[in-house]
């Protein structure tokens, strides 16, 4: 994808935005969705009261499968949703709810990455008009009829849905994506490396306190990616090296030998197995771990496969674990 070599185009602006952007709710993942239903009817003015529906029927469908879709105490826009599911309200109401609360932080938060405008502008914000919506500008109207724009409806549903999973299941934002960051001065979206101390809860049972690598017991565990972070610095035309299919837990010795480099291609089932067994365990991380490596044995063996002959490609030079696991 373009964001990986920094190119700043319509859709890696989009992913970055959707799929990569800090989030203390999932609004952002039905509003991009309506935004791309709107734009691809070709128009460039919608009222907020055109966008309710759609919107607020992706987040009231959403919260029959997982009741939380953020991580504030209250939301009067989420309790108009439940209040709808339940009975106690009806369209019309709900409609008038979403107009009044759906709305308020969602358009200011969605262009921006890291906290400043994002390099895209996908809409011009008129609610103070007489006529309160959006402009819709070209740069999304391209977007939403570009061939890229099925496929982003369905990637900004994989990831609303590993959000909910990680936000239920209390496993740390930190082992689901990097983040990307717009660097005005170079005018390019960079990958900021993220701290993954958070990831030690969610992968210590499997490995019960001994390091992935020598199979000694560990002091102080340290997470270790597998496939070097180094990757993502490079022209790496593989999977995101920085989640969680790609970590495990090492002593300080293996984390320091490895240094950037793949572990001997021995070692690696080792891996494949450690990412079959949380899924068949029905582990918190299951549907990251599928929605990251294949929803079958055979897709996750290719993928990781894969992976580690691209990994090697680019850094041929690999490490020997001291004890074969």
């Amino acid at each position: 994808m373009d964001y990986r070599r920094g190119v700043v185009t319509g859709e890696s602006v989009w992913r970055a935005i959707v799929l990569y952007g800090a989030n203390s709710a999932t609004y952002k993942f039905p509003f991009g969705e309506t935004l791309l239903r709107a734009a691809a009817t070709g128009r460039t003015h919608v009222t907020l009261d055109e966008l309710a529906p759609p919107y607020a029927e992706l987040l009231c469908e959403a919260l029959k499968n997982h009741d939380r879709q953020g991580i504030a105490a209250n939301s009067r826009f989420l309790d108009a949703c439940r209040a709808f599911n339940t009975g106690e309200i009806d369209q019309d109401t709900l409609h008038r709810r979403t107009v009044q609360y759906g709305f308020a932080n969602v358009i200011d938060a969605f262009p921006q990455l890291s906290g400043t405008p994002a390099p895209v502008r996908f809409y011009e914000d008129r609610r103070r008009s007489s006529t309160p919506g959006l402009v819709l500008r070209d740069e999304l109207l391209e977007l939403a009829l570009s061939a890229h724009a099925p496929l982003l409806s369905v990637e900004t549903t994989a990831r609303w849905r590993l959000v909910e999973t990680a936000w239920e299941s209390g496993v740390s934002r930190a082992v689901l994506t990097p983040e990307l960051v717009y660097d005005p001065a170079t005018q390019r979206l960079l990958l900021r490396r993220k701290p993954v101390t958070g990831v030690v809860a969610a992968l210590s049972g499997y490995q019960d306190g001994r390091c992935a690598y020598c199979d000694q017991a560990m002091a102080q565990p340290v997470v270790e990616h597998v496939l070097p972070w180094k990757l993502l610095t490079r022209q790496w035309n593989g999977p995101d090296v920085d989640t969680v299919w790609n970590l495990v837990l090492a002593c300080r010795p293996c984390n320091d030998a490895k240094r950037d480099r793949a572990p001997h291609e021995a070692w690696m089932p080792w891996l494949e197995q450690r990412n079959n067994d949380l899924i068949e365990s029905r582990h918190p991380l299951r549907e990251v771990l599928m929605a990251q490596t294949g929803e079958t044995v055979a897709a996750r063996h290719a993928f990781l496969r894969l992976a580690y002959r691209r990994a090697t490609e680019l850094l041929p030079v690999v490490w020997t674990p001291s004890r074969s696991r």
